[in-house]
């Protein structure tokens, strides 16, 4: 089980990746101010459907529980007592202390919710879509629990794959550029990506989030730090006038730039890995719960980021934002 900070930690490091780089062009594609209600209209969306995600897990994760043990009730059940048990014990009761009858509750009440954490039922993705159309009272409904379960978990595959698969190319991209500007040799992009894919295999291997916590909290690091710097070379930069560019765009832009802005938020993946894993998992939920202290946290960056960099570079702006940084210092 892990803390909630280390659970913050991670859900940030998953969407504050390199998607950042990417959303001056989709402020330019939007226009500079459809930009800002774009990234955060899709914000809040995101983090509704996250939420709505995780009540959803817990409700069914408790009704799953109670259908496996449907005795629980009878386990908890306070034994009857005799009348005169009952009057033989009324003057021990009523001499024990506020303090010892307080400090008993309390050592009770934490002792049932460790015990029912740990009695959990944790339900990933494919599960949950299963379990829902499961406890169906239609039997149609009910018949399309296994094949919701695979559609699920193909789904799932799919956007992990796309977002790795976009993760890949803009490190092999960037480590070209650094390996061409420190060394005279030539070493062609095919080469990278199988030269870096055994330090992906290694990461990818790593099964504790505690571990998985420190990586990506050392990564939030290195990538707060890029932005920052880029951030900072950019206001002493000469700016486009706002006059000169446009507040909003047209349709087929503001849809081109909603496709890059979902990229950027883009952690679903890992909500319900992580809420399975958590001591608390109840932080996961509330208006400062980790799911919405993160989302407002990249929302503030990615704001910064595209609108400073649709201002510095305008219509010359290229995929990434990086990709636009000279190799001077």
């Amino acid at each position: 089980m892990i803390r909630s900070s280390y659970a913050l930690i991670n859900l940030i490091k998953a969407m504050c990746g390199v998607g950042v780089f990417a959303l001056p062009v989709a402020f330019q594609q939007a226009g500079l101010w459809m930009g800002v209600v774009l990234a955060f209209t899709l914000g809040v969306v995101n983090a509704h459907s996250m939420i709505k995600l995780v009540k959803c897990s817990q409700h069914l994760s408790k009704k799953k529980q109670l259908a496996e043990d449907p005795n629980k009730s009878a386990v908890n059940a306070i034994p009857m007592t005799s009348p005169s048990e009952k009057s033989r014990h009324t003057v021990s009761d009523s001499s024990a202390s506020d303090s010892e009858s307080r400090a008993f509750q309390s050592g009770t009440a934490s002792g049932k919710e460790e015990e029912a954490e740990e009695k959990r039922v944790a339900l990933n993705y494919g599960n949950m879509a299963e379990e829902a159309f499961a406890t169906r009272k239609t039997e149609w409904l009910k018949k399309l629990a296994k094949p919701t379960k695979f559609a699920v978990n193909l789904c799932i595959i799919g956007l992990q794959l796309g977002i790795c698969s976009a993760f890949y190319i803009f490190v092999v991209d960037h480590v070209k550029e650094i390996i061409d500007y420190l060394f005279t040799m030539d070493l062609s992009r095919d080469m990278l990506f199988l030269a870096i894919l055994p330090f992906f295999i290694l990461i990818a291997t790593v099964r504790s989030l505690v571990v998985l916590s420190w990586i990506g909290f050392f990564g939030n690091i290195l990538v707060i730090t890029a932005i920052a710097i880029i951030v900072g070379q950019m206001l002493f930069m000469e700016h486009v006038p706002m006059s000169y560019l446009p507040a909003v765009t047209s349709i087929e832009g503001v849809t081109l730039a909603a496709g890059s802005v979902i990229y950027a938020y883009s952690a679903q993946g890992v909500v319900l890995p992580l809420e399975n894993k958590m001591r608390k998992p109840q932080d996961m939920l509330g208006f400062f719960g980790v799911i919405s202290i993160s989302v407002a946290f990249i929302f503030a960056v990615y704001v910064i980021t595209g609108f400073l960099g649709y201002l510095t570079y305008g219509d010359h702006l290229k995929g990434s934002i990086t990709l636009n940084l000279t190799n001077s210092p």
